[in-house]
């Protein structure tokens, strides 16, 4: 039987301790501040990330991609350990360039590695990667769990509901004029990922609660047409479990019948979106050959 091993990053935000648990190494999305590189989850959580930023306004962080010489070592750690090939599922390349960093690791290694480019993150990122472990225990071959990673790329959904406008007028993502009228008209932004992964804009809307109500009507929508894989659904937090837990209520009183589970983002949603930041995502209904 292969020895497989199954990789992914840090933006796939598993909670403390799920990765060690069910066997997956996560290499760290590095944060930036002030020239100094933390590693995400690491050397800083999200908590540790809102206080500096809290306490010091000059305070800008940025990210990076995971480092090349971490992923070097972990793809000669595995060839070293007896590891026939390794699957990895990575934060969308319209984010990141970790796929194609993780890809060149493995190599200039010289070792067998299936990998992809998610098209997306979060929750959505860490059910691909078990539907890989699923494939693979239920002896499909690299192919064939590709060919299903595929589709489930191809058939997902992640929405943001930006949730402080600050964070960007910081690192000038917005401009202090934009900032201001957002302030004023109390805007809240969506964005979504498009079909190939990259953040495009969806919807400004005037209120968080008018922000709720857009989101739930699309996925209403959505999972009318397309159905909705498991009947799960996802809601991702950056420190604001209350709005997220709010959103959760609105969802389930127009599709009491979906189970939904909320998680926490990490420091690097943190960093670009600022703390607030409420997201959803799922699958359309795939049947998956276990």
């Amino acid at each position: 039987m292969d020895k497989i091993a199954w990789i992914t990053d840090s933006m796939a935000f598993f909670p403390p301790g799920e990765s060690e648990k069910i066997g997956v190494h996560v290499v760290p999305t590095l944060i930036i501040i002030n020239g100094e590189s933390y590693r995400e989850y690491v050397d800083l959580s999200v908590e540790q990330l809102d206080a500096k930023m809290r306490q010091d306004s000059s305070v800008v962080p940025t990210t990076s991609q995971p480092s090349f010489g971490e992923l070097v070592e972990l793809y000669e750690r595995l060839q070293a350990e007896g590891y026939d090939y390794a699957y990895a599922v990575h934060i969308t390349s319209g984010l990141s360039g970790t796929y194609a960093s993780s890809v060149a690791a493995a190599d200039a290694v010289g070792f067998k590695l299936y990998a992809v480019d998610s098209y997306t993150g979060g929750a959505n990122q860490q059910e691909m990667l078990r539907i890989s472990m699923q494939l693979a225990q239920a002896g499909k071959r690299p192919e064939e769990v590709m060919a299903v990673l595929d589709q489930f790329k191809h058939q997902s959904h992640f929405y943001l509901i930006i949730g402080n406008m600050e964070t960007m007028r910081r690192s000038g993502r917005v401009s202090s004029s934009q900032f201001l009228l957002a302030n004023m008209l109390n805007i809240k932004p969506i964005v979504k990922f498009d079909e190939v992964g990259k953040l495009v804009p969806f919807k400004k809307v005037r209120s968080i609660k008018k922000a709720f109500h857009e989101m739930t009507s699309e996925i209403v929508s959505q999972v009318e047409r397309s159905g909705l894989y498991k009947q799960t659904l996802y809601i991702g937090h950056t420190l604001a479990l209350s709005a997220a837990e709010q959103l959760r209520d609105t969802i389930q009183a127009k599709l009491p019948q979906l189970s939904i589970e909320i998680t926490q983002f990490g420091p690097s949603i943190l960093t670009h979106a600022g703390s607030e930041t409420v997201g959803v995502f799922w699958f359309d209904d795939i049947t998956v050959p276990f």
